[in-house]
């Protein structure tokens, strides 16, 4: 039991709240379009919605450098990262993302067609203020740094001198 509660302290909680916020953009884009062709009441929440929607994804395309280093990179997250690490410390910081994404899930309660992507967006938060609490924060990928691939030194491995051990003919031909 201890080791099980020492291996969840080691959780890179970013990373669960990464693919948790870009999965919550693509239901909430999906929510608010339903909300502005679906004559709903309040479609303006639809269109808050979308543009909420797009926003998140474009936040949380590019992902975070792991602490062990061996995060697979988004195709073309490298531009959108550049722009996000202009801004500095407010886009490093989990509890700025925590604070934004709670309340931007406000306004997507007020419909039913937004209202799923505005409960994964309260999960999304709670996810960041975990990391944050943790004492994670978002590094991004260094243009010089290339991505770590598993291979192996092909030095460790030596031509054998011998050849494998055969069995004699004569017992081989018995045992056919």
């Amino acid at each position: 039991m201890v080791q099980w509660l020492h291996k969840m302290g080691q959780i890179e909680w970013a990373m669960w709240a990464n693919e948790q916020a870009i999965v919550t953009s693509f239901i909430t884009v999906s929510g608010g379009i339903i909300g502005i062709t679906g004559f709903f009441k309040g479609w303006e929440f639809g269109i808050y919605g979308v543009v909420a929607g797009l926003l998140i994804l474009l936040f949380e395309y590019p992902r975070g450098m792991r602490k062990k280093g061996t995060t697979m990179e988004r195709k073309f997250q490298r531009p959108i990262a550049r722009l996000l690490s202009c801004c500095g410390p407010v886009t490093r910081n989990y509890f700025v993302r925590f604070v934004m994404y709670l309340l931007l899930c406000v306004p997507l309660c007020f419909i039913l067609a937004t209202l799923l992507g505005g409960v994964c967006l309260f999960i999304t938060s709670v996810i960041y203020l975990v990391a944050a609490m943790k004492g994670e924060q978002w590094i991004a990928f260094s243009e010089d740094e290339k991505p770590k691939e598993n291979v192996k030194d092909l030095k460790s491995f030596r031509q054998p001198k011998r050849p494998p051990p055969r069995a004699p003919r004569q017992e081989a031909a018995n045992r056919i």
